[in-house]
């Protein structure tokens, strides 16, 4: 039956101030078959999905591997009416305003009691419902405008799969409410005391990562006016459970219809709301010429990279590093990283044209151990080198493969290679990473820190970073220590200000978000250990997994899968001064970077290494 079958009936008066068992009642009668947003203050509502006993125990375990969207508050026995543990005296085949029907997978029919099925072979999950924790954000002074006007919340398939158990394999659903964007940590904190109730969002901002279309057109519910200033906030959905059942075809089960709850006797119970340290903090990381989009970690793990941010401003060559940090770019090359799929990193500055083998041993350790990182959280990673580099590149990476850093082997491609990937697939990498490249200056050439042009030795990698900046699907990160860095636009003023030779040298190409360190091999540790740092803050990694799969709360990793040891480091380098590549201040094949000796480098990189795993 069609909403336009119904003849809806207004709400009873005051629905916040009515009992359960009240609401129950005027429900049981077919007094009321709407939404119950906003029935019921303080008191837990819950999702319904009836399925054959046959299927329990395997959609139990769907509910266990992916208890954002399903956390069970109660499962009944076979044929059992009631819940008593949530309700007394309930009969689930008439307390929900209204019911759909499924045969075979398909929605058959709607209506309002299911007092004419057989019951016997039927069990009832009770599944947590965001409308519990309605009230709760009100409290804390977030509107929640469905509410506040009477209609359902709205809800939106997407493109986040669920862990498949048995036949049941379907992706997420989600509701949305706006707010604006200072009151976002507010509501992550409240909902997250609240995890039977699907806890805190699965995702803050653009619709369009999660396979959204149109926001002003929900799969379920009713149409939410996004005002300006505000950012849709989504949270996980118990209205999986529709789709899951649509995806087993059962000969026959049943659901509340979207927004038509279940409504319990129990009172929400917050758990304690987070401590300073563990309170979320909400970054956006999106692009300019792209929809807002923002991330979650804790207090805690920003703290963490703060510090790792300053650690890697030590400036031993007095450039006037600490004159071009960009604070917070760490935090966001970090989160961004996390969120990516697939990562490219290019290295590869050949300032040594009196040799044959013209590169330096700063840029490609750090890339390695970004790589590292990467492969530790499962992201797929290539590197882009020039053509002459490439096998160098690649005896670098076999070399901390054998030697354990490496998880797995990285692919190499040369630029021109590259530029025939693109011609076959629009955008292959979702993040471009450039550490200690050569960046194009604003006279097209490129140049050493004395000025050197060194151009007919680089190939014209900026011109992946030049076209990532109309594409919001890619972004863009430069780490560098000098200003002539691909991605060091961003700082080009602050260069030609503060840097020697600043006026020429300057890189004219810039990045979404800039790494700057005292030395560039520094700056990549720094995004490995950060990387490490978010991988193991459960906030966020809830977050980044949208609260579905075992992935949602993993055992913390330890720092070693991030970040060389110092054995590993030094092999590294010994390995690339055996293929002539020199420091490229000393010229010296001595395992020394940037005119500083292999120890000074390794009391850096076990600097970084406390600070990621420090307990406060």
């Amino acid at each position: 039956m069609s909403d336009a079958n119904y003849k809806f009936l207004a709400p009873p008066p005051n629905p916040d101030k009515l009992s359960p068992r009240d609401a129950r009642e005027v429900i049981g009668r077919n007094g009321y078959y709407g939404p119950t947003s906003g029935f019921c203050k303080g008191y837990n509502q819950t999702n319904i999905a009836i399925l054959p006993s046959k299927l329990a125990n395997e959609f139990r375990e769907f509910c266990r591997q992916n208890s954002g969207p399903l956390p069970i508050l109660y499962c009944s026995q076979p044929g059992e009416l009631g819940a008593p543990p949530l309700a007394g005296g309930s009969d689930i085949r008439s307390v929900v305003p209204r019911y759909i029907i499924f045969s075979k997978g398909r929605q058959v029919e709607d209506c309002l009691d299911l007092c004419g099925f057989a019951w016997d072979d039927y069990v009832t999950f009770y599944l947590g419902c965001s409308f519990s924790f309605e009230s709760a954000l009100t409290d804390g002074g977030i509107g929640v405008r469905n509410m506040a006007s009477g209609k359902n919340v709205s809800m939106y398939r997407t493109n986040v799969r669920c862990s498949p158990v048995g036949s049941f394999d379907c992706n997420m659903v989600v509701s949305m409410r706006p707010m604006p964007l200072d009151l976002v940590a507010k509501a992550v904190a409240i909902t997250a005391a609240c995890p039977g109730a699907h806890g805190a969002p699965v995702h803050i901002g653009d619709p369009a990562r999660l396979g959204v279309a149109n926001i002003s057109e929900p799969d379920f519910g009713d149409p939410t006016e996004i005002k300006e200033g505000e950012v849709p906030v989504f949270w996980a959905c118990g209205v999986t459970a529709v789709e899951a059942i649509k995806s087993a075809k059962p000969e026959l089960a049943f659901t509340h219809y979207p927004g038509s709850m279940f409504i319990s006797d129990i009172k929400l119970e917050l758990l304690s709301l987070p401590s300073q340290d563990d309170y979320p903090t909400v970054v956006p990381i999106s692009k300019p010429c792209a929809p807002l989009f923002a991330s979650v970690l804790t207090h805690r793990a920003c703290c963490k990279i703060r510090l790792l941010e300053d650690a890697i401003l030590d400036d031993p060559g007095g450039r006037g590093v600490p004159h071009l940090v960009q604070r917070e770019d760490l935090l966001k090359a970090c989160l961004t990283l996390s969120h990516a799929t697939s990562v490219a990193i290019t290295t590869g500055f050949p300032c040594l044209v009196q040799y044959e083998q013209k590169q330096e041993t700063d840029g490609l350790p750090g890339a390695l151990a970004i790589a590292q990182s990467l492969l530790a959280v499962g992201k797929k990673v290539t590197f882009i080198s020039d053509t002459s580099t490439k096998t160098v590149f690649q005896s670098c990476v076999a070399c901390m493969v054998a030697n354990g850093a490496l998880s797995s082997t990285v692919e190499v491609l040369s630029y021109p290679e590259v530029k025939e990937l693109y011609s076959h697939v629009r955008s292959p990498f979702d993040c471009l990473l450039a550490i200690e490249r050569a960046g194009r200056g604003g006279d097209g050439r490129y140049h050493t820190m004395r000025g050197v042009d060194i151009s007919e030795f680089c190939e014209p990698v900026d011109d992946l970073f030049v076209n990532a900046q109309c594409d919001p699907a890619v972004t863009t990160i430069g780490v560098g220590d000098g200003g002539n860095e691909l991605g060091m636009g961003k700082a080009r003023p602050l260069v030609e200000k503060h840097i020697s030779h600043g006026q020429v040298i300057a890189c004219a190409v810039s990045s979404d978000f800039l790494v700057c360190a005292g030395v560039s091999n520094w700056g990549g540790y720094a995004v490995a250990g950060g990387l490490c740092v978010v991988r193991n803050c459960p906030t966020h990694q809830r977050y980044v997994s949208h609260a579905v799969g075992t992935v949602q709360d993993p055992q913390p990793l330890s720092v070693d899968s991030f970040l060389p040891t110092n054995d590993q480091t030094a092999e590294l380098l010994r390995h690339m001064n055996t293929l002539g590549i020199r420091d490229g201040i000393t010229h010296s094949l001595d395992q020394s970077v940037d005119g500083l000796p292999l120890q000074t480098h390794l009391h850096k990189l076990q600097q970084l290494r406390d600070i990621v795993i420090a307990q406060n």
